[in-house]
């Protein structure tokens, strides 16, 4: 059997022989997993301010991070998280490499129905915070790209009311540069902060 020659090109070998690039990644991944540590205790001081249902107050912050999202590292924040596969209330929080930080609310079912008014009301917050909303019916795509997502401000008043009725979900995110690396923690916690009072 023949098999193919795999070669490498020079740019590939001089990767491979520099162990100190993969140990910075790994230490800037370490430094995520740090700033998210303080956030969620700011989300969870944050969180005990309003008055939403006693079962999202319970629930507790989870981190986790892997290495293929799309191809690239991530490191991801859910707080407060309830998952099932009919009812969904969660906040997520991405790092993903190369792209940006993002903040997510991630309503289904039960969840959907109850806070959807209280979102209708609060549109503004969602337009002038230059939040997307999701309007591809995969529920799990965290990218923010121009087929799947769309900003509110640029959405008028039928297409945005087709984005709030044709999934049985509903998400709307906000991002950061990752150039707003030393602001994240604040602009992240403030943002959750003014997210969770428009739900209460």
């Amino acid at each position: 059997m023949n098999e193919a020659k795999i070669q490498f090109s020079a740019e590939e070998l001089l990767l491979a022989e520099n162990a100190e690039w993969i140990l910075t990644k790994n230490r800037i991944i370490a430094k995520i997993c740090d700033l998210f540590a303080g956030l969620a205790k700011e989300m969870e001081a944050g969180l005990l301010q309003v008055s939403l249902q006693e079962e999202i107050k319970r629930s507790t912050a989870k981190i986790s991070k892997g290495e293929n999202y799309k191809g690239l590292p991530y490191v991801v924040l859910d707080y407060p998280r309830l998952f099932t596969k009919e009812n969904v209330f969660a906040i997520r929080i991405l790092f993903w490499w190369a792209n940006y930080f993002s903040i997510t609310l991630h309503l289904k079912g039960v969840y959907k129905d109850f806070f959807l008014k209280k979102i209708k009301k609060n549109i503004n917050f969602f337009s002038d915070n230059n939040f997307y909303i999701n309007t591809s019916a995969d529920e799990w795509q965290h990218a923010l790209h121009a087929n799947d997502y769309i900003l509110v401000k640029e959405v008028n008043a039928e297409m945005l009311e087709k984005s709030f009725t044709q999934n049985d979900f509903l998400k709307l995110s906000a991002k950061l540069t990752l150039n707003e690396w030393n602001q994240s923690q604040k602009l992240l916690s403030e943002l959750f902060i003014m997210l969770i009072q428009t739900l209460d």
